[in-house]
């Protein structure tokens, strides 16, 4: 199964939890509210830029 993977500020834990389950709102590890957890890994497929733009310019 993928995982998301998260990071305490606080502590430096990372936090892996399933797709499909929201951020933690407490870090399992230390406590800490969810204004310390952030998100490591990509969130996904993606171009990078967004917006259909390749070397800052944008196609219409």
């Amino acid at each position: 199964m993928d995982m998301k993977v998260f990071i305490c500020t606080k502590c430096n834990k990372l936090i892996e939890v399933p797709y499909g389950v929201p951020k933690p709102e407490k870090c399992p590890h230390c406590g800490a509210e969810s204004i310390y957890i952030h998100r490591v890994d990509s969130g996904g497929r993606g171009l990078g830029r967004g917006m259909g733009r390749r070397c800052g310019r944008r196609f219409l």
